[in-house]
């Protein structure tokens, strides 16, 4: 296999784009030209995005192996994924770098290194604590699976779903196309996995649910109905399947039909070719919104000419109707517009909701710490108790992070429902990232844990057991009394262990209140900077979806004076105008038939591409890897 294969309908549609630019060229619309030739990335760049996401050690890795029957994820008991890794299609096996951008240089920079060494980048054990700055590793692969654009990417298990790793991973779900979730079968799911997929569920459009491991656990089926009860009450909405990766990968080493069958991956193939069907159907009606777009502004450009050629009388009329449209698009781009005023509105509700979100998550994870420093000592396990933190605010700022995008859609449909245009999905920009990604670049002051002297009690109660002592013997000379000695020693032991409680209570009352003090300033720098992140992000989200509402607003302000210039221009004509008229119905003609292939990518289904085969080699085929 020497490259990607171009189904005939991306080939089609890419003819019918092409028509339409030329058509627009014609008409001297270079904004038209510019927007069309930008909407060809949407077919040259087919990248289907899927992400293997779940707990450490469930088998993910292993998953991703069974699938491409290659061994491209290192995979042992004690190796975990440390840095994200992408996997997609290349005639030839390759593997590169990408590092973390350079404190010096401020930008990242990319390494080819051998894909025999790819655990000494990916894996925990290789690449401990991800000690080589790394941000993510891209493979190359000769495989038939990903030929039509799908792009795997293995995320890390290190930290758990609460984790800084994953909370970065869950900032790009809206623009991933599916979330292939991985939970063995040992148990059921965690309430933290439960969360985990109903938010992953508001960001990305499906949600594949494999149950890993099930030639290990034969009570495997008692546990995915339990699992999908808990995610029904949940409100998650998912795809289950049961997998075995070992199952797969012996199958495969034996050519062995029925195993495979048994070990659940033709389902799971099955899932993800319509996951990549869809994708192109729905990248072929967004690019035929730009054709029918462009086509219906060219075509009002046309006839206006042709109407005032045909029907010299009706001239004024026709001049006064589009002076009409051309004030109504003038208008639209007006900043007291009402869709403008939809825009500033809704993000103004949009922030306040956010942060109000924010500010309430944080205030319960608040509680929930100081309740659990007030049950213990924060001297003991105090980094224990700061990975839990760390953890618990990235899961919250993750969550709040669903509300935003979820928030912003919305806001983008109404301005789209008011602005009257077919194409509201493509004038949607790209959605921000989760405000998570610098939680572990807060700094907690933990200086108390090893402040609390060991001597400083047992001195608090030799002080004391000393002045027990004292006491009696003073008081047997005052008294004239012979008190015995062991009565004035147990005395002093008394005092003594009393004083030692004291001090040890005091110290540890001091550490409670300093840790509490510790983590009120982590959440105040978490406000702080998630609260500017997510006032960032949402101007930038408003800023280009008012740019891209702006645009088109031009953009019909112009067909619309194209048209009012024609007509007149057409009235004034002194040559033929048998032959003018001529040639603007050929170019109706010709627009028309643009407009009805565009009609005929928007509703037809996508390629309709034969799956693999439920058999050992779906996911094979070229080379190996290496």
């Amino acid at each position: 296999m020497s490259a990607p294969q171009t189904s005939s309908t991306v080939q089609y549609a890419a003819e019918t784009l092409d028509l339409a630019i030329k058509g627009s060229r014609v008409y001297e619309r270079e904004d038209l030209v510019q927007r069309l030739t930008g909407a060809r990335r949407l077919i040259a760049e087919p990248a289907v995005t899927v992400y293997v996401v779940g707990e450490f050690k469930q088998g993910k890795s292993s998953l991703i192996n069974a699938l491409l029957t290659a061994p491209i994820c290192p995979v042992d008991d004690d190796i975990a994924t440390a840095v994200p890794t992408e996997i997609r299609f290349a005639a030839q096996p390759n593997a590169t770098a990408t590092y973390q951008p350079d404190e010096s240089a401020g930008r990242s920079w990319i390494e080819q290194i051998p894909i025999s060494e790819l655990g000494a980048y990916v894996s925990e054990a290789g690449n401990p604590g991800n000690a080589r700055r790394l941000r993510s590793v891209t493979v190359g692969l000769d495989r038939q699976l990903l030929a039509g654009g799908l792009v795997l990417v293995d995320t890390p298990g290190v930290g758990g779903l609460g984790s800084v790793h994953n909370t970065v991973t869950v900032g790009a779900l809206p623009e991933a196309h599916a979330v292939i979730f991985v939970s063995d079968a040992s148990q059921e799911l965690t309430a933290e996995e439960v969360k985990f997929l109903r938010t992953a569920g508001e960001l990305c459009p499906r949600i594949i649910f494999a149950m890993s491991k099930i030639d290990l656990y034969p009570q495997w089926r008692r546990i995915l109905e339990l699992n999908l009860g808990h995610l029904r009450r949940s409100g998650a909405s998912v795809e289950p399947l049961a997998i075995s990766s070992t199952l797969r990968v012996h199958a495969a080493q034996a050519q062995d039909e029925q195993l495979n069958d048994e070990s659940g991956f033709p389902a799971l193939l099955s899932a993800l070719q319509r996951v990549l069907h869809d994708a192109e159907r729905l990248a072929l009606q967004s690019l035929a919104n730009h054709v029918l777009s462009a086509v219906s502004q060219l075509e009002g450009t046309v006839r206006s000419k042709k109407a005032a050629l045909e029907h010299p009388e009706r001239v004024a009329e026709l001049t006064a109707a589009l002076e009409t449209a051309n004030e109504r698009a003038e208008r639209l781009k007006a900043q007291s517009a009402r869709w403008q005023q939809i825009l500033v509105d809704g993000f103004a509700d949009i922030s306040s909701d956010v942060d109000f979100d924010l500010r309430s998550r944080v205030r319960v994870v608040l509680a929930e710490a100081e309740k659990t420093i007030d049950d213990g000592d924060p001297g003991k396990n105090w980094d224990e108790f700061e990975q839990w933190l760390r953890q618990r605010i990235a899961s919250e700022a993750m969550d709040n992070y669903a509300l935003l995008v979820r928030s912003a859609r919305e806001v983008g449909a109404r301005v789209a429902e008011h602005f009257e245009i077919a194409e509201a999905a493509i004038t949607t920009p790209t959605d921000g990232a989760a405000a998570s990604e610098f939680v572990q670049s807060i700094e907690v002051d933990s200086s108390f844990a090893g402040e609390r002297k060991r001597m400083a009690g047992g001195m608090a109660g030799f002080q004391k057991g000393y002045m027990g002592v004292l006491m009696i013997t003073m008081m047997g000379t005052l008294t004239s009394l012979v008190i015995p000695l062991p009565i004035g020693l147990a005395a002093g032991a008394l005092m003594g262990r009393a004083g030692f409680k004291d001090e040890r209570k005091r110290q540890l009352e001091k550490c409670r209140s300093q840790a509490k003090m510790s983590v009120r300033r982590f959440i105040d720098e978490f406000n702080l900077k998630a609260g500017k992140d997510s006032r960032d992000g949402l101007r930038r989200l408003q800023r280009d979806m008012r740019d891209g509402y702006t645009q088109r607003a031009e953009e019909l302000q112009r067909s619309v004076n194209e048209a009012l210039k024609g007509a007149q221009e057409a009235v004034r004509k002194v040559e033929s105008d048998t032959k003018e008229a001529q040639r603007l119905q050929t170019d109706l003609d010709s627009l028309r038939m643009v407009r009805s292939r565009a009609t005929q990518l928007s509703e037809s289904p996508a390629r309709q591409q034969p799956e693999p085969r439920a058999g050992v080699i779906a996911g094979g085929g070229g080379g190996g890897a290496g």
